[in-house]
């Protein structure tokens, strides 16, 4: 994606263009974060010099110098996230985001980037949309991508997230098959009565919600099954 790949449309998002010298600052996974810039020729930098933010993981912050990690000081990992939002808000910094999904299924429902894209937005205001760009479920590239010279009807979107997998095979018009005791819903599927009462009501209360990705389309999913597996 940094190195601007046409298969996920990044070479035609003009903010990242437009950057000459490729200094990025880096919300990583804590897995070859650095690597996975610098092979596409990018450098970490501090966020009072990047010029791009990278969004791929909630457990580091890596700005070439120094990695702040979540499992050492959770506290210290979220002071200095917020404060380096902060910043980049103050410099219009772009982030792109390698993951959309906003929480993952673990005990707590734990963020993910999609949760730091939301809270840059909310800082950034009315720009934001002009400084974030997501790629990844629910948003077209990959679809058009997994997509391209296949016939859409014998396509199916499989997956535990409302916002981001039914969303997104929604939008495709695609058979959607949404798990629910496997993942991020599974437990508020309980609390509402089980498979049947619960998934009503969680679908319910999605649906009724704003500013998710589905933005208002209202999703029905064409299959609802406890778990995926044979």
């Amino acid at each position: 994606m940094l190195i601007g790949d046409d298969t996920l449309a990044c070479s035609g998002w003009e903010t990242l263009q437009s950057i000459t010298e490729k200094k990025v600052f880096v919300f990583g996974s804590g897995s070859d974060d650095e690597a996975y810039c610098t092979q596409a020729g990018w450098t970490l930098a501090p966020i009072t010099e990047a010029n791009l933010i990278v969004a791929r993981g909630t457990f580091t912050i890596c700005d070439g110098a120094t990695t702040v990690q979540k499992n050492e000081s959770e506290e210290n990992y979220f002071e200095v996230l917020k404060d380096s939002l902060k910043v980049a808000a103050e410099r219009k910094v772009p982030m792109l985001v390698c993951n959309p999904d906003k929480v993952r299924p673990d005990e707590g429902l734990p963020p993910m980037p999609g949760a730091i894209a939301d809270t840059y937005a909310a800082i950034i205001g009315d720009s934001a949309d002009e400084l974030i760009r997501r790629i990844g479920k629910p948003f077209p590239e990959v679809y058009e991508l997994a997509l391209s010279g296949r016939d859409h009807s014998k396509a199916c979107m499989v997956g535990d997230a409302l916002e981001t997998d039914v969303t997104g095979g929604s939008k495709f018009a695609l058979t959607t098959v949404w798990v629910v005791e496997d993942g991020i819903h599974g437990p508020f599927v309980a609390q509402k009565g089980g498979l049947e009462l619960g998934t009503s009501a969680v679908l319910k209360e999605f649906n009724s919600k704003k500013n998710t990705y589905a933005n208002g389309r209202e999703l029905s999913p064409s299959v609802v099954i406890p778990h995926f597996k044979w």
